[in-house]
C-alpha cells in the first residue's frame, strides 16, 4: 500500500451511482492507494452488493443513519494512516492520470487543498477553481460563489494553468489529513455550503490550489432510483439547509445565500423528486411521478390553469416560505472582519 495518500468516498445525495464510480476509480487509480468508503443509511441489499463486488479492494464502513458529507469525511479521515487524502463523492468519475497531478501540485505548493478541473458533463466545465465574491449593502455583507469557466466546453485539453483558488468544490478534494481534522474544516453543522466554509478555514493557515492537469467529472442530475429517494429528500431538506445557512452567517458574519436566491436552486433540486415517491419510494412511483409532472404541466398550460397557485403550494411544502433574507446583525458586522474581502494568503 502507498504511504502518502488514501481515498475517502462518501455519497453526495444518491447511492445508485456508487458501483459505477468505484469501478471507474479502480480502473484509473494505482492499486496501491487505499480506498475507504463511508456510507450512512444505505439499504442492506446495496451493502451486500458492494461488499461482494468491491470488498477485496475497498474498505467499507456502514452507518445505520444518513450522514452528510462532512460527517462521513471526518470519520474516514480519522481512520487513515496517510498524510494526504482525496475526499470524493460517489457520483464522481475520474480521468486517466488524475491523481498524480494533484499530488505534484500539493508537494510543490504545500497546499492545504488541491482541486482538479471539475466537469459536470464529460465535455462541459463545472468549474476551473473558484472565487468568493463578497459585496456590502449597508451594514450587511453578501457572498456569492463563483465557478470559474462554468459551462465552458472542454474536450482533451485547454490553456488552463495552475492557480490559487478561494475554495474548492466538495466533489473531489486532495487535503492534508491532520490539518483538516485539527482545524475542523469539514463542519458537520452544514448540510450545504461546506465548500466555502472549509475554504475559509483552510485559508487561515495555508494555501488552496487548482490543478488543471487533473480532470474529473461528476454526474449532474443522475437519474434517481428507489434506493435514492429517502436519502435524496434528507440531503436537500430546505429547512435543515436553512438552519445551516443561519449558522454560517453567524460563524463568518455574512450571508452566503446568493443574496437570497439560493432557495430557488433548492426548489429546483427538490422538484426532481415528487410527492408520490417521497411517500411511497419505488421504481413505479418514480415513473408515475415523472409522468404526472410532465403531463400535468402540459394540461395546466392547455387549460390555462393558474400554475402559480400550484407552484406556491409546492414551494410552501418544501420550506421555501421559511427562507426570509438572512440579515447579518450590526453587532456581528462590527465584531468581525471578513477574511475574503482581502486577497487569499500567499
Amino acid at each position: 500500500m502507498r504511504s502518502d495518500v488514501s481515498i475517502v468516498l462518501s455519497p453526495r445525495d444518491t447511492f445508485s451511482t456508487l458501483a459505477a464510480c468505484v469501478g471507474n476509480l479502480l480502473a484509473h487509480t494505482d492499486p496501491e492507494v487505499p480506498i475507504l468508503a463511508v456510507i450512512g443509511g444505505a439499504p442492506e441489499h446495496l451493502r451486500q452488493s458492494w461488499l461482494r463486488d468491491f470488498g477485496e479492494r475497498v474498505s467499507f464502513h456502514f452507518e445505520e443513519h444518513f450522514q452528510g458529507t462532512a460527517a462521513a469525511r471526518n470519520w474516514g479521515l480519522a481512520k487513515l494512516d496517510t498524510p494526504l487524502a482525496v475526499a470524493m463523492d460517489t457520483d464522481v468519475f475520474v480521468r486517466p492520470g488524475w491523481l498524480e497531478p494533484l499530488l505534484e501540485c500539493q508537494a510543490e505548493t504545500d497546499a492545504m487543498l488541491v482541486v482538479p478541473l471539475m466537469l459536470e458533463r464529460p465535455r462541459l466545465i463545472h468549474c476551473a477553481g473558484n472565487d468568493l465574491y463578497v459585496t456590502r449593502d449597508g451594514e450587511a455583507s453578501y457572498g456569492h460563489k463563483v465557478l470559474r469557466l462554468w459551462r465552458f466546453p472542454y474536450v482533451d485539453g485547454a490553456n488552463l494553468t495552475r492557480e490559487r483558488t478561494d475554495y474548492g468544490e466538495l466533489h473531489c478534494q486532495l487535503v492534508k489529513v491532520a490539518d483538516t481534522l485539527r482545524l475542523g474544516a469539514y463542519d458537520e453543522k452544514l448540510r450545504e455550503v461546506g465548500e466555502v466554509d472549509s475554504g475559509l478555514v483552510w485559508a487561515r493557515e495555508g494555501e488552496l490550489w487548482f490543478e488543471p492537469r487533473s480532470v474529473v467529472h461528476f454526474v449532474e442530475d443522475a437519474p434517481l432510483r428507489a434506493e435514492d429517494v429517502e436519502f435524496y429528500a434528507w440531503r436537500w431538506d430546505m429547512r435543515e439547509i436553512l438552519e445551516g445557512y443561519r449558522y454560517f452567517a453567524q460563524k463568518w458574519g455574512f450571508d452566503i445565500t446568493e443574496s437570497g436566491d439560493f432557495k430557488n436552486f433548492l426548489v429546483r433540486r427538490n422538484a426532481r423528486l415528487g410527492l408520490l415517491p417521497r411517500r411511497f419510494p419505488s421504481e413505479l412511483s418514480l415513473r408515475v411521478s415523472g409522468a404526472l409532472y410532465k403531463w400535468g404541466w402540459r394540461l395546466r398550460r392547455l387549460l390555462g390553469l393558474p400554475v402559480e397557485i400550484w407552484e406556491a403550494q409546492r414551494r410552501r411544502a418544501l420550506g421555501y416560505d421559511e427562507w426570509p433574507t438572512l440579515e447579518t446583525s450590526r453587532e456581528n458586522q462590527q465584531q468581525r472582519s471578513h477574511p475574503t474581502l482581502e486577497k487569499p494568503r500567499g
